[in-house]
């Protein structure tokens, strides 16, 4: 495809334009976004589960500590199972999709009272895992409104 330049009224010469059509509307769209974020953090969901469950009993009741800020201070290790499950359960079906704002919820409840947690014992913003923390609540709490995209098991 030809166009001419116009400059001041008088055609000069012809370009030819090349038509990037296929390739910007591939790029350019939001849910090609949504699910390269919702792979990546989905995937650290599974691998952070799974890492409180391989440190033993020791690391889940110290995941499981999380809940003494909702006033839960009975059997904290099963807090941490329950915990360390939502990860897991919740980070998988977060790389699909399934049941997408449900899991939002659920993960940013976990980490909103690890956030809350951080906070209240160390009282330093400026801790890699304070800071780890508020970035993930962030995250979730826009995935909560924004949604999975089209590449889901939703497919909203």
């Amino acid at each position: 495809m030809t166009k001419k330049i116009c400059i001041a009224g008088k055609f000069f010469f012809n370009v030819r334009v090349l038509n990037m059509r296929g390739v910007t509307s591939f790029w350019d769209k939001e849910n090609f976004g949504k699910l390269f974020i919702r792979l990546l953090v989905g995937l650290f969901f599974v691998a952070l589960g799974i890492r409180y469950f391989s440190g033993g009993m020791s690391s889940l009741q110290i995941l499981g500590a999380i809940f003494n800020i909702l006033g839960i201070t009975f059997w904290p290790g099963i807090w941490g199972i329950f915990s360390a499950v939502v990860l897991i359960l919740s980070g998988m079906c977060f790389l699909i999709g399934f049941f997408f704002r449900t899991n939002c919820a659920l993960l940013l409840l976990v980490f909103f009272l690890k956030l809350l947690t951080v906070w209240f014992f160390s009282k330093n913003f400026f801790d890699s895992e304070f800071l780890l923390n508020a970035s993930l609540v962030v995250l979730l709490f826009s995935f909560l409104f924004m949604g999975a995209g089209r590449f889901s098991s939703d497919g909203k």
